[in-house]
Parts: C-alpha cells; sequence; structure tokens
C-alpha cells in the first residue's frame, strides 16, 4: 500500500524567510535525514510551483541521506508577491539568479566537506545554467528536469515577440503586470497533466491541486512585461553553444519525450554541447517527472541515483606504471 505520507510535509521541516537583495521575502525550508548525511541538495521549481507540490520529492531524497533546503522563487508559492502601487519592481532572471545566490552562498549551511548539489524543473532550469556559468564552485553537480534551454517559439514569431515587449520596456512599462498572465503560461502545464495524469495519476494531480485550493497564496502572481522579456533574453543566451560549453559542472539533464511544454531538442543539443552533461530521456515522461506516472518517475529516480552515485564515488588513483617495453633484436 503507498505511503501517504511522502506527499506531505516531512518530519523535522523547518520554514523561515530571508530577505533578497532587492527586498523580497524569500520562503525556504529545511530538513535532515535520519541517517548521517550524504550531503546538501538545494532545490528550486520550475514556473508557478511551489515548495507543497515537492514534498514527495523532499522525502525522496531524505530517504537517500541527503539534507534538504528548498526555497520558493520570489512572486511564487509562500515568497513576497509584488503588490501594484508597493514601489517595489517586478522580478527577472537576474533576480532569480541573485535570490539563489544569496540562499546558497548566506542562507543554506551544508553539511561540512560534504557536496553540494543544485535539483530544480523548467524555468529553474534556465536559472540554473546562468547560475553554473556565473558561479561555477558553488554546486558539485546538478539535476536539472525538463529544463527551459531554449524558447520553443522561433524565427519571425520570436523575433517580432522581443520587439513587443522591449517597446513596451521602451515606454516605461516593464513593470506592468499581464493581466491573467500567470494562466496564460500555466495552461500549457495544467492541459499536460490532465491529459496524462487524470486517470493514470490521479493521486499526484489531485493533491498538487488541493494545496493551491487550501492555500489560494501559493499562486504565482502574474508577470510583469520585464519579467517576461528577461525568459526571452535569458533563453536566448543560454540555447547557445558557446555559453554551454563554458559549463563545467556535471548536469543530468531529464527528457520526457511526451513533453508538450518545452523544446526537447534544444535540450539534447546543450547535453551534447556541455562538456559533463548526462541525458536521460524518460520514456513517456511528460513535462512533470517529478509528479509523473509511477513508472516514469521511476525510471527518472534511477536515472538521478545513477547519476549521484556516479558523482559521490571516490576519484580512481591514476597510476604512472608503463608497460614494459620490448626492445627489437
Amino acid at each position: 500500500m503507498m505511503d501517504l505520507n511522502r506527499f506531505f510535509e516531512p518530519e523535522g521541516w523547518k520554514s523561515d524567510f530571508f530577505t533578497s537583495t532587492s527586498g523580497k521575502e524569500i520562503r525556504y525550508g529545511h530538513a535532515a535525514p535520519k541517517t548521517e548525511p550524504r550531503g546538501t541538495v538545494i532545490i528550486t521549481t520550475g514556473y508557478a510551483d511551489f515548495t507543497e507540490a515537492y514534498f514527495e520529492t523532499i522525502n525522496a531524497y531524505l530517504d537517500r541521506g541527503f539534507s534538504v533546503w528548498m526555497m520558493d522563487w520570489a512572486g511564487h508559492g509562500g515568497s513576497e508577491k509584488t503588490v501594484p502601487g508597493s514601489g517595489k519592481k517586478g522580478q527577472t532572471v537576474e533576480d532569480h539568479i541573485e535570490d539563489l545566490r544569496k540562499f546558497r552562498e548566506e542562507v543554506v549551511k551544508p553539511e561540512k566537506d560534504k557536496p553540494v548539489f543544485l535539483s530544480t524543473h523548467s524555468m529553474g532550469g534556465q536559472i540554473a545554467l546562468h547560475y553554473l556559468s556565473q558561479h561555477p564552485d558553488d554546486f558539485s553537480f546538478a539535476i536539472l528536469a525538463t529544463p527551459h534551454v531554449e524558447t520553443k517559439i522561433k524565427g519571425p514569431a520570436r523575433d517580432l515577440l522581443k520587439l513587443v515587449f522591449a517597446s513596451a520596456i521602451t515606454s516605461g512599462l516593464g513593470d506592468a503586470q499581464i493581466e491573467n498572465g500567470r494562466r496564460s503560461i500555466t495552461q500549457g502545464l495544467v492541459a499536460e497533466r490532465a491529459g496524462h495524469m487524470k486517470d493514470d495519476n490521479p493521486l499526484r494531480m489531485t493533491l498538487h491541486k488541493t494545496f493551491m485550493l487550501l492555500d489560494e497564496n501559493l499562486k504565482a502572481e502574474d508577470p510583469t512585461v520585464g519579467y517576461i522579456e528577461s525568459l526571452l533574453l535569458s533563453a536566448d543566451v543560454s540555447s547557445r553553444d558557446e555559453f554551454l560549453k563554458k559549463i563545467k559542472t556535471p548536469v543530468l539533464l531529464g527528457i520526457g519525450t511526451d513533453d508538450d511544454v518545452v523544446d526537447n531538442d534544444a535540450i539534447r543539443r546543450a547535453g551534447k554541447a556541455m562538456p559533463n552533461a548526462t541525458v536521460r530521456e524518460i520514456d513517456g515522461g511528460i513535462h512533470a517527472l517529478w509528479i509523473d506516472r509511477d513508472k516514469q518517475r521511476g525510471e527518472w529516480w534511477q536515472a538521478i541515483d545513477a547519476f549521484v552515485a556516479r558523482q559521490l564515488a571516490p576519484p580512481q588513483p591514476k597510476t604512472d606504471i608503463k608497460p614494459p617495453q620490448v626492445k627489437g633484436p
């Protein structure tokens, strides 16, 4: 019988807030495993998600012996939302990168002399790529499920979209919220989950909805014009080979072959460009790999376990022994 406890707040979970450099209150939480910790994992989410939806993932990492620290992005989950007229500006990808830096370097208390790694999803994967490029020494390795490497809109349509947002910002509308913007962005996510999980995975889908229904404040704020532009510009950079080749951190990239949300070919190209990347394709997997059906989710965790085992394995000693030289007659 399925243990339902894994879908709820882990034992010993402690929540708190830190103030970002842009003045936003960022919610975070942490817990330690019952056994001697093997290391520390820092978890971030994709767009419009929140900590409560990751309790099963958090419990899975705790069961594997890792101390867990997790934060909600500004404007998401339990973190501060931007109130129109408050004088506080909306977020950008650069703000998210800085918030993660402060969390990693000033808030998280990692296990001493043990690895610290990043685990994230979708939009969080795009942020992670930039973070690993800017702060290469902060994480021993990273796990990116269905990362948003490149925008699916291509060619003239994308150029036009960028032009429209750039013009709006030039007109002083950078901090203007896009009405129903969150709903528009998440329509694809909701449709994908309903199509694949309604009948095959009703428990995870229902719980995800229930958390938000119990606390409407968990819903992400509507994005600003500046936020969307920053996502477009960020994806332009993260999809370039010259950018990806400079990321030396070992990274596991997860692809769901039935993912209708992100560009899977862009993830495959990133896997080839990044010198220490491992790509794992989950047959039939959807964008929401962390809460996918048991079969696909199980295969994703098998890939994670194998990847982590390789990263934690002691380095093989180098030998300078030369083979015997055979002299000719």
